[in-house]
């Protein structure tokens, strides 16, 4: 199916605007005679008697001094080229009424009095042949713009759909890296938790490489895998880590961006708790009002964590997600980063369902887990 620029740009479509063109130049002008002359017979063959000049002095700008001249901003050939082609098809035109269509249309007329080299009617006949030409020129240079401006919008969004793609191509390994590197560690133990881990893992590999390669996914899914990447990482750090997971609002049909949430989750295992030697605790709390959606993720430092925004910002999968958030949201998200003494929590706003339009508050909210609290499969 042809798009509407691709429709636009098609000989016949070109051909038949520009009959129409002409069609609505004879009968404006022929209007236009007709309260001059009061005979639409005469009007008209008064229009069509120049026709042809203006067709010539109108494609001749069109097609040769625009594209040649003007285009490569030869801009004094082309106004010293247009202006002597104006003066000669004034005189054409003039020509053209003089022998023809005066003689046989106004006999009464006294060819002394206005001689075929009078200057202000071939003045006259300038203007008439360059309003045409204008107004064919002005049309033209619209229409072009407004393809140039189709086409770059095209290409833009190519690119951005490109590079949405290679950006989410780079989260699949850094899961992938981290989630392997916590099965690894099992196996050197000889942990019964190690094909548990693998049923997971396949799970997670499922939902990112099947899943996930439409532009939205139902929210709920992306929930289900951070409960996965918890239960992944719970089974690392065993008792030594306090994990608050709420889900709360109406998630149901509500869409997002596939892998948009979960860099957040890792992050806080990756930077959190893996510095912690015990008592460490990460809060997930997830909030989904109207359209739009409140991901809050707080974790713990130690006292000797010196854990800054850069940490958060300078791993692929996180410097990812934020490109990621730049190239779909613009400037309708809210991305904020609490460095406190004893915590580090960021805020994520998105809309769901939708772009909207959303409020960005200060959303941090200090409340340490009391215990291990995952929200039921949704």
């Amino acid at each position: 199916m042809q798009t509407k620029l691709e429709t636009i740009l098609s000989p016949k479509y070109r051909i038949w605007s520009h009959v129409l063109f002409w069609v609505v130049y004879i009968l404006f002008f022929t209007l236009m005679d007709y309260s001059f002359y009061d005979d639409y017979w005469k009007a008209f063959l008064k229009v069509v008697t120049t026709m042809p000049v203006k067709i010539m002095a109108t494609y001749l700008t069109l097609y040769v001094l625009i594209p040649h001249l003007l285009d490569k901003r030869k801009y004094f050939s082309f106004i010293t080229l247009f202006f002597l082609t104006a003066v000669l098809f004034g005189y054409v035109a003039r020509a053209m009424l003089h022998i023809y269509w005066v003689p046989t249309y106004l006999p009464e007329y006294d060819y002394t009095e206005f001689p075929l080299t009078h200057l202000g009617k071939t003045a006259g006949n300038m203007i008439s042949v360059n309003i045409v030409v204008f107004a064919a020129t002005a049309i033209k240079l619209l229409k072009r713009n407004y393809q140039n401006e189709k086409i770059t919008e095209q290409l833009n969004k190519e690119k951005l759909d490109a590079e949405l793609k290679f950006l989410k191509s780079q989260i699949h390994p850094h899961f992938l890296f981290n989630t392997l590197n916590n099965l690894y560690a099992l196996t050197l133990q000889n942990s019964p938790k190690s094909s548990e881990v693998v049923l997971k893992l396949s799970n997670l590999l499922d939902y990112m490489l099947y899943e996930c390669n439409v532009p939205l996914i139902p929210l709920r899914k992306e929930i289900g895998q951070i409960k996965n990447i918890i239960e992944l990482e719970k089974l690392r750090y065993s008792n030594r880590l306090l994990v608050s997971f709420t889900a709360s609002g109406d998630i149901s049909n509500k869409m997002l961006p596939p892998l948009m949430l979960l860099p957040f989750i890792e992050n806080a295992f990756k930077h959190g708790v893996s510095r912690e030697i015990e008592n460490s605790f990460i809060s997930i709390d997830l909030n989904v009002k109207n359209d739009h959606l409140v991901l809050r993720v707080e974790n713990s430092k130690s006292d000797d964590n010196q854990l800054d925004k850069s940490d958060y910002t300078k791993g692929i999968g996180l410097r990812n997600v934020q490109r990621r958030l730049d190239l779909i949201f613009g400037s309708n998200y809210s991305l904020q980063v609490f460095n406190e003494e004893e915590v580090f929590m960021i805020v994520l706003q998105i809309p769901v369902d939708g772009p909207g339009t959303l409020d960005f508050p200060d959303l941090r909210h200090k409340s340490q887990p009391k215990e291990d609290k995952v929200a039921p499969t949704l």
